[in-house]
């Protein structure tokens, strides 16, 4: 994890054409520097856990997730939420990570409709008060965000059509996608007070597993 604000934005010569060209476009300069403390901190990774040290831009897949080139082994993914970054790595799996500082949601249930389950939407009906709606709604969205980013499917894949539960526990959840089912597995991370995140790895597939409501 990053904190992008206490630390200094690293040199941009550590970035890929792209991300040179998208730094240069943020119109405040405290964007601007999260942004390049970010990627700088991403591509420090890269170079420690995979001797990854070149300055070309990433592979992108159909729906937007970065990758090393063909030629490199392992994966990675990059979530940032204000002036914090969480950094995902793995030498054997897809992953997929998010991070979400803790703030105030507007009209949370009727966003929690439209992305939950009934079974967390059930979950969710159990919180005794506001805060602890709040935390759940949260763990819940940063477990689904993980698990999309694992797959790199970005919102093509409806988060009200899979369950990765409201509470910390680890759980394997299998998720329908246009090439048949796939099988993710997910957990809850504890970054620091204010904050939730998720961790999530595609892993292999039982095909007779069925499906999760």
């Amino acid at each position: 994890m990053a904190d992008l604000d206490a630390k200094p934005a690293e040199p941009i010569r550590l970035l890929g054409p792209a991300e040179r060209e998208k730094a240069s476009r943020f119109v405040f300069d405290r964007d601007r520097r999260r942004y390049l403390a970010a990627h700088g901190a991403l591509r420090q990774v890269l170079a420690t856990e995979f001797h990854w040290t070149s300055a070309e831009d990433f592979r992108i897949g159909a729906y937007g997730k970065p990758a090393l080139p063909a030629t490199e082994g392992g994966t990675f993914n990059l979530s940032h939420s204000g002036a914090v970054a969480l950094i995902g790595v793995s030498s054997e799996y897809e992953i997929g990570v998010d991070i979400e500082i803790r703030r105030p949601i507007t009209e949370l249930d009727d966003l929690a409709r439209r992305n939950f389950t009934s079974i967390e939407m059930s979950e969710l009906s159990t919180c005794a008060d506001e805060a602890q709606a709040l935390t759940a709604f949260l763990r819940g969205w940063t477990r689904k965000e993980a698990c999309l980013k694992a797959l790199g499917s970005g919102l093509s894949i409806a988060p009200e059509s899979f369950t990765v539960g409201l509470d910390e526990s680890p759980r394997r959840v299998v998720i329908p996608t246009d090439s048949g089912w796939a099988s993710v597995c997910v957990a809850s991370l504890s970054p620091g007070a204010g904050m939730l995140a998720a961790v999530a790895r595609r892993v292999a597939v039982d095909q007779q597993m069925p499906p999760i409501a």
